[in-house]
């Protein structure tokens, strides 16, 4: 089984679209969403519904009032300001789960315990298995979810005996990304023609070639300023990745998007081709 994963430096340039495509492109997959803070690949995979496991991923602390003898001890410890006074109650919003206040209480009566962070399911879907998850508003602890995630995805892909893991990964270079890093085969970067789409570029290429994982350049909408397109390209030789391709800026990708489809399922247009052209020359790379 090759896993494949699909990064950007920010959202927006396309990532979830290319991930989708290969996800059709590869047929019986198993696909994972793992951008858990805003998922959107079920979009336009369809997965069938099912029953969401529970993700725990931090604590919240709470005040039992019947134990509280008002010291204001916890109110003085809480560097979030997250401690009302009068009578002393803790925000879930703004507590950020350090446990600080339950273990300076002196009367025992911060109570400190795990809160529901997410969701996650594995379901059918059009393309093969689908892994997605959801974190809930305002939770963190979403590289947790990711591994989480994962894990589940790798254990369906190994039992469907599928030849390929399509990862649609989050944006940037934070835990999430890291969390979905492990045991990839090839990471696919969708960046766009532009100075801070290289420099986004650039952070995430460093990061893999710390890694010491194999990165391919894939440029999206290269039309629309050819020359920053070239210096992106000179940019990915520089860390040693290879060019997969050039996506045209294209109306068809919206029309297949507004469909709910993956590109070229709704008609074909130069944007789906391009795509396709990039899933053949991955394959071939990755078969060498």
């Amino acid at each position: 089984m090759r896993q494949i994963l699909v990064l950007s430096g920010k959202g927006g340039t396309g990532k979830t679209t290319v991930a989708g495509t290969f996800a059709r492109l590869a047929a019986a997959c198993v696909t994972a969403d793992c951008d858990v803070d805003a998922a959107d690949l079920h979009i336009i995979l369809e997965p069938e519904p099912v029953e969401r496991k529970k993700y725990y991923g931090g604590k919240k602390a709470s005040i039992d009032a019947a134990k509280c003898v008002r010291c204001g001890r916890c109110r003085e410890v809480c560097r979030f300001e997250a401690v009302s006074a009068g009578p002393y109650r803790i925000s879930p919003h703004a507590c950020e789960g350090c446990g600080v206040c339950a273990w300076n209480c002196p009367a025992g009566a911060v109570i400190f315990k795990e809160t529901l962070s997410g969701t996650w399911g594995i379901s059918a879907s059009r393309f093969g298995v689908f892994a997605g998850a959801r974190l809930e508003p305002a939770e963190e602890n979403s590289g947790k979810l990711v591994a989480t995630l994962k894990t589940a995805a790798v254990k369906a892909a190994a039992a469907a005996g599928a030849e390929y893991l399509i990862l649609d990964g989050s944006p940037g270079i934070g835990c999430p990304v890291l969390a979905s890093l492990g045991g990839v085969s090839a990471v696919v970067i969708v960046a766009e023609p532009t100075v801070s789409g290289r420099h986004d570029f650039m952070r995430l290429a460093e990061l893999l070639k710390q890694q010491g994982l194999k990165g391919f350049l894939l440029v999206n909408k290269y039309d629309l300023n050819k020359e920053e397109a070239v210096r992106l390209e000179a940019a990915a030789a520089g860390f040693g990745f290879s060019l997969l391709g050039r996506v045209p800026f294209d109306a068809g990708v919206v029309k297949a998007l507004l469909a709910r489809r993956t590109l070229g399922e709704v008609a074909a247009c130069p944007a789906a081709e391009a795509v396709e052209t990039a899933w053949r020359r991955l394959r071939a790379e990755l078969e060498k």
